[in-house]
């Protein structure tokens, strides 16, 4: 089962419930009984519903419950509909301005607060960003769903931490046992979000401005392939301490506005830009994001850092998995990115070609 006090705590306290506003589609049946208000709204009708199933379909008195193996239609609780065997899904999307944190899913039980005939027991979680299709792999998988919490109790999506930055849509592929049916059945859904940070339009102009125009920037960044690029010094004492104490220093950061960086222009671009509030470039080399991943950590620029990790992961595959366990390893063991290598960790887990590429390269 899981841990009863849940994930984590970790940013919890930026979680609103936005289960009222966030858009859930369904691959059959009424996606509206998902949503707890509804559940609520009606106990007492569901309870006589329930009473009257039980005895239409073969009560025998007190404790003697039989259950027909039929579909029982329950006024609050969400059941699919589907015409064929299959799996069923649900998709949840974040409503416009927030992001998606964790999931919560009760299940349907019956009377006896035990498990019924439709609970789903195969359970895929799939996730994405805005403008994004769904992943290959799931991010969470499990043959046994009903048995991950205490009956009654929600089970909770991720178990211990929250879904990556920027997730804007989850899919939840759910299927009973190979020979229990092709319908399942959930009680609800709560569906908890944080605010998802965005540049307001005024700020993204002025930056473009300060980024573009370089007539009165008074520092040169010299990378290691030759390359040079002018900043304002400003701008990256305040984006980063580390720059701050450079160019403060007596030595030729501070008195020449000069500094030199252990990579090349690209990587140097990124970095710069991201000082200046700006998106960094899409077109980098995985090992050229790796080196951003380093230098963003060393500059103290975190956001970045977890940015360009978080891009690398999704370049994941047999050919890249060893490239990126090296390069953030390092980061995990040092206190940081510890959400994002979980992620890492939680896919090779989840694939075993990618389980046999990480030991037989390494």
């Amino acid at each position: 089962a899981q841990d009863r006090d849940g994930p984590s705590k970790r940013g919890h306290a930026r979680m609103q419930d936005s289960t009222e506003e966030a858009i859930i589609t369904v691959s059959s049946g009424d996606a509206d009984l998902l949503r707890p208000s509804v559940l609520a709204s009606r106990p007492k009708e569901r309870q006589r519903d329930v009473r009257n199933q039980v005895a239409r379909h073969g009560g025998k008195g007190k404790g003697h419950h039989r259950y027909s193996a039929a579909p029982m239609t329950v006024p609050n609780c969400w059941q699919s509909d589907e015409a064929y065997s299959g799996t069923a899904w649900l998709e949840i999307g974040a409503p416009v301005g927030k992001a998606l944190a964790q999931l919560q899913v009760t299940l349907s039980l019956t009377p006896h607060c035990r498990v019924d005939s439709f609970t789903p027991e195969h359970v895929q979680l799939f996730i994405a960003e805005e403008g994004e299709a769904f992943g290959e792999i799931p991010i969470f998988e499990s043959v046994q769903f009903w048995s991950l919490t205490f009956p009654g109790e929600p089970i909770i999506l991720p178990a211990r931490e929250l879904l990556p930055p920027r997730t804007s849509r989850a899919k939840l592929c759910v299927k009973r046992a190979a020979c229990g049916g092709r319908n399942v059945r959930l009680q609800c859904i709560k569906v908890l979000t944080k605010r998802l940070k965005r540049r307001r339009e005024d700020e993204g102009r002025l930056a473009d401005r300060l980024w573009s125009n370089k007539e009165f920037a008074d520092i040169v960044v010299r990378c290691n392939d030759g390359g040079e690029l002018k900043a304002h010094r400003a701008v990256l004492g305040i984006a980063s301490p580390v720059f701050r104490c450079m160019l403060n220093s007596p030595m030729k950061e501070g008195a020449f506005g000069e500094i030199t960086l252990p990579c090349s222009e690209n990587v140097v671009r990124s970095l710069l830009k991201h000082c200046y509030g700006l998106p960094y470039d899409a077109n980098l080399s995985l090992e050229d994001e790796l080196v951003l991943v380093e230098q963003a950590h060393a500059f103290e620029l975190n956001s970045l850092c977890e940015d360009a990790a978080f891009s690398a992961i999704e370049r994941l595959n047999e050919a890249t998995v060893v490239q990126l366990v090296k390069g953030l390893r390092t980061f995990y063991k040092a206190g940081s990115l510890k959400e994002e290598w979980e992620n890492l960790v939680r896919q090779v887990r989840a694939s075993p070609d990618l389980c046999q590429a990480a030991l037989l390269d390494s």
